[in-house]
């Protein structure tokens, strides 16, 4: 009997997702069964359907750290200062990734998407390829043989794996973008679809800022020390993580809909380039003055949320992207005047002056970011740094459930002390070739409005690349946001040709 495509998809899922419950169900129990068989449908749908799983993807992304916190005791559970996760914690945080690996796989087997980007980007894909091979060497040079040194009591082989898949894990999003993005619908879609979720999540965000401010959420004022002077889950309120909201001690850092504050800070910084981009770039009136309310949201956002970095870039982002997309002197004059309204207006309606503001003052005379950045590869010059680093992973705040990790919070610093100099290069390499690549493929551009969108993109791919406050090309949202876009971004030609 011959069978059609859908029906045999059928049949291969069925018997998957019933080959994976029954051993579930055999070695851990009916509950864990289901859950495998519901994993296991999902896995099979978006490998067949790798454009809509993407799409989801990118819906589910803003909010995974709200879905996750939200369910409370199956991820975490309160001990006086502090919180104990449960076993639960970090299958929960990968739910988004049965969206992304089968799509990506299915997308790697569709050999002319490969064939097309490598006409666009080989250096990229080259480079990328090895950098994969000199994280292995770490991997099996340097985590491997302290694993085996100590087998009983070590896990540097599987805090390597775990490296390894933050270093590396979405990087390949820059294919998913160039396959994702088809034509002018696709592109335009794309970008309402951010300007919506951006305009949720900045909405949100206001919303916990006021339970806050009025005194509903309590914050962190009554916890027990040190949870009421540092970012914690006991203070969470409505949306997000982990939470600080202290304006006795001018201590607030806002996680919006994101895990913690620092990731909901560079979803600001990337939302000022997508939400500016989209309104640059649209044809439409009424999704113009969507895209101007949720730019003012951004900068609202920016402000209340009380992190030194969003306050400072999302302003001067803004700023920095009219000033190169209106040649109109006179229109821009009363853009920046608008803006430097807007900031007057939404500091005295919230009274940030008085709480968040006087938290970005008082971190910044604590510790600039200058001397911050200095102070860390001080640390790293002096403690010196092999060639192949000290281990995949051994900087990765996901792996220290499975051992001890040095805390580094600058991105370079990070790759010195985990994979050494020659990664690090590597690394720098694959970043600058993406830069200037990208940045050839938006001077393409003739249009008015994909110029607009492309130098909007273009400078999020810039700042990041040479960023080194912080990581976020080794965190999401902005490790998945960088790539992807980077691929929206060698389509753009394409698109705008066709």
């Amino acid at each position: 009997m011959d069978l059609t495509a859908q029906e045999r998809f059928i049949a291969v899922t069925i018997s998957i997702v019933f080959l994976i419950a029954t051993l579930l169900a055999i070695l851990q129990g009916i509950q864990w069964s289901i859950a495998g068989a519901i994993v296991g449908v999902i896995v099979c749908f978006c490998y067949k359907y790798p454009r809509q799983s993407l799409w989801l993807f990118l819906i589910y992304l803003p909010f995974a750290g709200t879905i996750a916190y939200a369910l409370n005791s199956l991820v975490y559970q309160k001990a006086g200062a502090y919180v104990v996760f449960s076993n639960t914690y970090v299958f929960i945080h990968l739910v988004k990734d049965i969206f992304y690996f089968p799509a990506l796989i299915a997308i790697l087997f569709s050999s002319f998407w490969l064939k097309q980007l490598r006409n666009q980007a080989r250096i990229i894909l080259l480079l990328g390829l090895a950098l994969l091979f000199v994280c292995s060497l770490t991997l099996f040079l340097v985590n491997l043989p302290e694993q085996l040194a100590d087998f009983d009591n070590n896990k540097a082989f599987l805090m390597g794996i775990i490296g390894l898949r933050g270093m590396l894990g979405y990087v390949p999003f820059l294919i998913c973008g160039y396959y994702l993005i088809r034509d002018r619908i696709d592109l335009f879609f794309l970008m309402r679809l951010h300007l919506i979720l951006i305009f949720i999540c900045c909405l949100l965000c206001v919303i916990q800022y006021w339970l806050l401010h009025t005194g509903i959420c309590p914050g962190n004022i009554d916890l027990v020390p040190p949870a009421n002077t540092r970012a914690t889950l006991q203070a969470r309120c409505f949306v997000g993580g982990s939470l600080l909201y202290n304006p006795e001690q001018k201590l607030i850092s806002l996680p919006g809909t994101f895990v913690a504050p620092w990731q909901w800070a560079w979803f600001l910084v990337a939302s000022s380039f997508f939400s500016m981009g989209s309104y640059l770039s649209e044809s439409s009136r009424l999704w113009r003055k969507i895209g101007f309310v949720t730019v003012g949201l951004v900068l609202v956002a920016a402000i209340i949320s009380g992190q030194t970095t969003a306050t400072l870039l999302v302003p001067i982002i803004f700023l920095i992207l009219i000033s190169l997309t209106e040649h109109n002197q006179k229109r821009l004059s009363i853009k920046l005047a608008f803006v430097t309204l807007l900031l007057v207006l939404i500091a005295n309606n919230f009274g940030v002056f008085g709480s968040a503001l006087d938290s970005v003052i008082a971190r910044w005379q604590y510790s600039t970011p200058q001397d911050f950045i200095i102070k860390q590869f001080t640390w790293i010059r002096y403690n010196g740094i092999e060639i192949l680093g000290s281990g995949l992973g051994k900087a990765t705040s996901a792996a220290r459930r499975w051992g001890n990790i040095r805390l580094i919070e600058t991105f370079y610093p990070t790759l010195l002390y985990q994979i050494g100099w020659l990664g690090t290069a590597v690394y720098f390499l694959l970043l600058s070739a993406t830069t200037v690549i990208t940045f050839l493929k938006y001077r393409c551009l003739k249009t008015k409005a994909f110029k607009r969108l492309g130098i909007c993109l273009w400078i999020f791919i810039l700042l990041i690349s040479y960023n080194t406050y912080y990581y976020p090309l080794l965190v999401d949202p902005v490790a998945i946001y960088y790539w992807f876009f980077a691929g929206v971004l060698l389509k753009l030609p394409e698109i705008e040709n066709f």
